[in-house]
């Protein structure tokens, strides 16, 4: 068939017909897509959004002009930057790959076989395996009404305690620490108890100034303070944290040994000198999607924690944590079991943006609903 002819076949079509054929043709198109929506994942903590392209050309430019000599094994210009932000002296931060890495040292470092390291529970699980790989004993600590209820922390601490561990904001519950209780804590633990502060989300809270539990190291030796650029600022592909302390034997210690690798100095460099701003629209994201999410919650079949983090941990009435995984994931939701975390009867659910905030309502009306299942 010629061009001429393929054309004329459509002279005696109706144009009404023809319309009303690409309108049912876009609708089944539409549907399709609808469809294939992918899942949204909510199961996990890290930032969800690609870094600035700026950070990551920090780090390929780097990688072009020094990727074949060493790093500085110091990071002195990170290092630089933290002391200045955190206002103490530069030999009081040491970087590491990861703040798993400092916790998992500083462990090492700190506890020997028979010691006993106190929690609370449920918090999150690295915590056990630290003591596990140092031969000590993890002693959880489960109250009531605030997890990181000072007295009973305090009241688990035995002759062999060597440390605490504290994750704050905590995973999974959410729940913070602030520095009027945490202090009182510090004073009346023994001289041999040192305080692993694990504060990987404390950008997301809201209950005072970031560094107001930080700002301890100054009048308590036995505290150590643990940061990563994974969560708020969205690297963790590059393993960064970093530690904050006054003890210069620990810290020492639990720095390693040839020190951070060159690309991860160069954009954690970046990010520290152009990315607060980023920092704050990220923080304030989380904020104000988490007091909605909330307000929501009120309304459904659920009890749910408060929290200061960038997810919300909760329990549906009459559903165990793995039940309403499996419903969420049928409508399209992935969260975290809270079995593995330390509670069976709950969930843990990140808190994104507005749409994922939409999305993850839906899925919760119609997992509880009677048919939703």
């Amino acid at each position: 068939m010629d061009l001429f002819s393929y054309y004329r076949q459509f002279d005696d079509v109706d144009e009404d017909d023809r319309n009303r054929e690409l309108r049912e043709r876009r609708a089944a198109e539409r549907r399709l897509a609808l469809e294939q929506v992918p899942d949204l994942d909510l199961s996990g903590t890290e930032w969800p959004d690609l870094p600035n392209s700026e950070i990551v050309n920090a780090a390929i430019a780097r990688a072009r002009g020094r990727v074949n000599g060493y790093p500085d094994r110091y990071a002195g210009n990170v290092r630089r930057l933290l002391a200045e932000r955190h206002d103490v002296a530069p030999e009081q931060v040491v970087l590491g790959n990861g703040a798993a890495e400092l916790l998992q040292t500083a462990a090492l470092t700190l506890l020997s076989p028979g010691d006993e390291i106190v929690m609370p529970w449920p918090s999150y699980p690295l915590y056990p395996l630290m003591a596990t790989r140092a031969r000590a004993k993890p002693v959880s600590v489960t109250a009531d009404d605030e997890p990181h209820h000072g007295p009973a922390l305090a009241g688990a601490v035995t002759e062999r305690t060597r440390a605490l561990v504290i994750c704050n904001p905590n995973d999974p519950t959410g729940h913070y620490l602030p520095a009027a209780e945490l202090g009182p804590l510090l004073a009346v633990l023994p001289e041999r108890v040192h305080v692993l502060l694990d504060e990987a989300l404390v950008h997301f809270q809201d209950v005072e100034e970031a560094d107001a539990c930080l700002r301890l190291v100054k009048a308590f030796p036995r505290l150590l303070v643990v940061r990563t650029f994974s969560k708020a600022y969205g690297l963790s592909g590059l393993r960064v944290g970093y530690a904050v302390g006054s003890d210069a034997d620990l810290l020492g210690t639990i720095a390693p040994v040839l020190g951070v690798n060159a690309l991860s100095q160069a954009a954690v460099e970046y990010a520290l000198q152009g990315g607060d701003a980023e920092l704050r629209r990220r923080r304030d994201a989380v904020s104000r999607e988490r007091a909605r999410l909330f307000q929501a919650l009120r309304k459904l079949p659920v009890d749910a924690e408060p929290s200061q983090a960038n997810f919300v941990w909760l329990s549906a009435r009459g559903i165990d944590g793995a039940e309403l995984t499996k419903r969420l994931l049928r409508q399209g939701v992935i969260v975290a079991p809270g079995g593995p975390l330390g509670a069976d009867d709950h969930v843990r659910i990140t808190i994104r943006d507005e749409r994922a905030t939409d999305r993850l309502l839906r899925a919760l009306e119609n997992a509880l609903s009677g048919d939703g299942g």
